[in-house]
């Protein structure tokens, strides 16, 4: 991927590490490693709806049964059952029907995540300046997300 001498592009630290996982051999695995840190699990979540947005919105929804088969396969996982169902599951979710995730355990979430954004890097992997932008984007929406509400609690008495 050449992520090497680049990361600094990523605005936290947190998007720094995962950009580095990507850019690793085994990038689901390097990626799966940063669960110990909330920021960075908190990234990649966001990474990961941005990602299944911008590949699969308006497309068949073939091309998702089609696209984790390929991406199971590849990770040497069983491309049928209920892997493939949750897997497909968290991807239509995060396009706009997340009752359909509902049943899958958190930490299969996470694993699944995991394989999806590591998959970014599968050859011949996404350009550089791309999955930066992906990065990028993602940062932006945990900011948004993350923003104080200005909300009064209760009324207040003069």
């Amino acid at each position: 991927m050449g992520q090497t001498g680049t990361l600094d592009k990523a605005a936290t630290a947190a998007g720094r590490l995962i950009l580095e996982a990507i850019g690793e051999e085994r990038p689901a695995r390097s990626l799966s490693r940063l669960s110990d840190s909330p920021r960075a699990v908190r990234l990649l979540r966001e990474l990961f709806i941005v990602a299944v947005r911008r590949s699969f919105v308006g497309r068949d929804p073939r091309d998702i049964t089609r696209y984790v088969r390929d991406l199971l396969e590849y990770q040497s996982l069983p491309a049928g059952g209920e892997l493939a169902r949750e897997s497909e599951a968290m991807i239509r979710a995060a396009i706009g029907e997340p009752e359909l995730a509902n049943g899958v355990p958190e930490l299969r979430r996470f694993e699944l995540i995991c394989h999806v954004v590591g998959d970014l890097a599968r050859p011949p992997g996404v350009a550089e300046g791309e999955l930066h932008a992906l990065v990028d984007q993602a940062e932006k929406r945990v900011a948004r997300f993350d923003r104080p509400r200005n909300r009064v609690v209760g009324r207040r008495s003069m």
